[in-house]
């Protein structure tokens, strides 16, 4: 059987390759037909652009050229592996597979994750895999209740964080952006109490309008040196800053004036510090906010693009960042 997937074969290039899948699955495998996926702006896009800080580690097998890209789908089961159990033909698998036509994938917390009934929001659950890292932030730095948060970066996962510290308890959450637009994304999806521009206002100038506790914990979700930096610098006195994002880049702090004085907390948040039992009872809780709408991504689409066309996606999401948030790559049938 005969498949097409999207391949990075050097950097700013996305091409449609074709493949012969293998003729029997594997006892816990599944054959799947895509029918969304949801375009990663953190991992994927760096690949993309060359700046992912693995590629250049020799150590480092995954983020190299050519690269297969993908890891947020929901693709409907066309055959089960012999030993595979809890899905069935017809069923929705949310994976993190590729973005490819058709694909064979284990079941397991790379593969498929877990099966839905074929009339579920398949848009919405797209969204999973982008919550899950979203809430690693709420996970490893929660809020006292009625603590003030600000997440930088109203991108996908900025503005998921964001709900998330809504939901847990937060008393004011503000969003920072460089981009207007997203900002105002932010505020009709409900994610963010305030919004800061900070194109031509300093966060830390910013951050007063939060009355006389300040910012108690900042998110960073963009993995930018100057957020880092300026969130160092805005966050209140003993207050605790969250890197979400993951740095592209080596960078220079003041450990004295910006840590050690002030008493703050620096919190690496990538999803492997998260204990795996935590993470494996959030699962059904995360498709539980998704399907009942207590967390809102219909707001983040703000294109729908057949995947052959992934290429001009990319360069959007890199390039028109005011008009590039969510895009999920549509698929044939």
């Amino acid at each position: 059987m005969k498949s097409r997937r999207l391949v990075f074969p050097e950097k700013g290039r996305c091409v449609v390759e074709e493949v012969e899948l293998a003729k029997d699955l594997g006892a816990n495998e599944l054959l799947l037909r895509n029918r969304v996926s949801l375009i990663s702006a953190g991992t994927e896009l760096a690949l993309y652009a060359g700046t992912h800080r693995a590629i250049d580690v020799p150590e480092n097998k995954w983020a190299k050229y050519p690269f297969r890209p993908g890891y947020a789908a929901v693709g409907e089961v066309l055959k089960t592996g012999s030993a595979v159990k809890g899905y069935k033909v017809g069923d929705l698998a949310v994976h993190g597979g590729s973005h490819a036509d058709y694909l064979i994938v284990g079941v397991d917390p790379w593969g498929a994750e877990v099966a839905l009934p074929a009339g579920c929001d398949r848009e919405a659950l797209v969204f999973y895999k982008m919550l899950k890292i979203s809430i690693t932030a709420v996970r490893l730095a929660p809020p006292v209740f009625g603590q003030n948060v600000v997440v930088i970066g109203m991108g996908v996962v900025g503005n998921l964080a964001a709900q998330l510290y809504k939901l847990a308890g937060a008393h004011k959450v503000a969003g920072a952006d460089l981009s207007q637009a997203r900002l105002d994304i932010a505020k009709k999806s409900g994610a963010i109490d305030l919004a800061f521009h900070v194109k031509d206002k300093p966060l830390k100038e910013c951050v007063k309008e939060l009355g006389e506790f300040g910012a108690e914990i900042i998110v960073e979700a963009v993995g930018s040196s100057l957020a880092i930096d300026a969130a160092l610098k805005a966050v209140a006195r003993k207050g605790r800053v969250v890197l979400l994002g993951s740095p592209r880049v080596k960078m220079e702090i003041d450990p004295y004036f910006d840590i050690h004085a002030t008493g703050v907390q620096v919190i690496g948040a990538h999803g492997a510090a998260v204990d795996e039992q935590i993470r494996t009872r959030d699962k059904m809780f995360l498709f539980e906010l998704l399907s009942g709408g207590k967390v809102r991504v219909k707001d983040l689409i703000t294109q729908r693009m057949p995947f052959e066309k992934a290429q001009a996606a990319y360069e959007g999401l890199l390039k028109e960042t005011d008009k590039y948030v969510g895009v999920i790559l549509t698929y044939p049938g």
